[in-house]
């Protein structure tokens, strides 16, 4: 009988007393969590829809699938966001999240704003940046209605560079700044004498070195490297640092043979060696790359976009190409890095970088990552559980990035807002806690509400039944 039991898998959905039961007799069991539907009236409209307007919304969605599955995100170079980035204007300045004016932005974001705007060459002082914006001189706009992903605070001005991630298959491009640290403007909306001085060197030495060594040498797969991190220890959110000791071994060859003074050269590895989490920027590059793909697809029922502000956060849905459908941002349960802070000391969910989950990578590739689970004292089990249940409301698997602790399938991908309703689950986003002050200053997880994906399944339904 114990050999029996010991072969046996079993996955418990629901109560957790009955999956205790099972594991204290030997057995292996991976817990589900089960909920009710969100709105059992969304559910009944849903299911009174014509056959042949559900037969479309199933061949959208299989082509969606079919899409990012053949998507090719290669990294192709570092360049000036007024030179690549769509839409993008001089006197604009870029933020994380759904659009949101200057009266209503959080305060880390608007330190951010007004440091853009000095970097930029837009003001001259705090007093006059603020004066310009409220007079509207300087626009403010969302990164990712640019296709720009706005990691924490989001802030890209028209100086600024972005990684370039290109798909070799359609050609669409995802955009996002590089990594500054763990202090800057960008992500964390810090700005002072220091801050300036890295991004200068950013976009005046290193970003036009790395662009010659892509450009002479050929870009880099970041799916491939990817598919590899997946199974070191990455789910390419919070944590990449398999990702980007790789992206170091393919990288610098090309540097050292692109003839540059050996003083750049060394400089341009620095910046990359100096935190393991330099990758991070490409993974979510090449994420809205892919997400583009399935942008505006009729009867489309999958999310394109996640992002926050700090105050909302904001989904899209593919039918819908760019419209918003918004709610309260959540906030984060996580760890702190030092005993100092706690949840008053940080803001709620900012930041773009969630296209890392519409993806499948992120929370949604929690099993890649049981490491990540500890800042919530989790371990391989909640990562396996919470990979298990994002799939759950995913209408495909990522089969290029397959997990050793899923059995070698790939995390969800292609979150369904039918299936978000009709599981009650809701998506889980991995993530930093960025504090009201600016900078970082701890990591966790966050549980998104419901009311948005009510409304996109509403605003479908109307849709689909004119």
């Amino acid at each position: 009988m114990s050999e029996i039991i010991g072969k046996i898998k079993a996955i418990n959905l629901g109560l957790e007393g009955f999956g205790d039961g099972l594991r204290g007799q030997g057995v292996s069991v991976d817990q589900i969590k089960w909920k009710p539907p969100i709105n059992v009236g969304l559910l009944k409209k849903l299911d009174r829809l014509d056959p042949t307007i559900v037969e479309k919304i199933e061949a959208a969605n299989k082509q969606a699938i079919a899409n990012m599955l053949a998507a090719e995100p290669h990294w192709i170079g570092i360049k000036k966001a007024i030179d690549v980035v769509p839409g993008m204007k001089p006197n604009m300045i870029l933020h994380s999240g759904p659009p949101n004016d200057w009266d209503h932005l959080i305060s880390t974001q608007k330190k951010g704003v007004v440091g853009g705007a000095l970097h930029a060459g837009l003001a001259k002082t705090k007093e006059e940046a603020i004066a310009m914006i409220k007079a509207g001189e300087i626009e403010l706009g969302s990164c990712n209605d640019h296709f720009c992903v706005g990691a924490g605070a989001g802030i890209v001005t028209a100086n600024m560079v972005v990684n370039v991630s290109k798909d070799l298959r359609t050609g669409l491009e995802g955009y996002c700044i590089p990594f500054e640290g763990r202090v800057g403007l960008g992500v964390w909306g810090v700005y002072n004498e220091e801050v300036e001085r890295n991004l200068r060197e950013i976009e005046d030495e290193f970003g036009p070195a790395v662009t010659m060594a892509l450009e002479k040498f050929g870009p880099i797969d970041v799916r491939s490297i990817i598919a590899r991190s997946m199974q070191m220890g990455d789910e390419i959110h919070t944590r990449q640092t398999a990702a980007g000791l790789i992206l170091v071994s393919e990288i610098v060859p090309k540097l050292l043979d692109t003839g540059l003074p050996n003083k750049l050269i060394n400089k341009c590895i620095a910046q990359f060696t100096a935190t393991e989490r330099w990758f991070h920027p490409l993974g979510m590059s090449g994420g809205m790359s892919i997400a583009r793909s399935i942008k505006g697809i009729p009867y489309c029922t999958l999310v394109t976009s996640i992002a926050q502000n700090g105050v909302k956060t904001g989904i899209k849905v593919s039918h819908f190409g760019e419209r918003w459908f918004t709610a309260p941002a959540p906030r984060f349960v996580g760890s702190y890095f030092s005993s100092e802070w706690g949840p008053e000391d940080a803001v709620p969910y900012m930041g773009d970088s969630t296209v890392t989950e519409v993806v499948g990578m992120g929370a949604f590739a929690a099993a890649a990552a049981p490491v990540v689970m500890r800042l919530r004292d989790g371990g391989y089990r909640e990562a396996i559980a919470q990979s298990r249940e994002m799939q759950q409301i995913t209408y495909g698997i990522n089969s290029n990035y397959p997990i050793p602790l899923l059995d070698f399938t790939g995390p969800g991908m292609g979150i369904d807002v039918r299936k978000v309703i009709e599981t009650g689950i809701t998506p889980i986003c991995h993530g930093g806690i960025i504090s009201k002050d600016g900078g970082q200053i701890g990591a966790g997880a966050a549980r998104f509400p419901s009311d948005h994906y009510m409304a996109a399944l509403e605003a479908l339904i109307d849709d689909f039944s004119k």
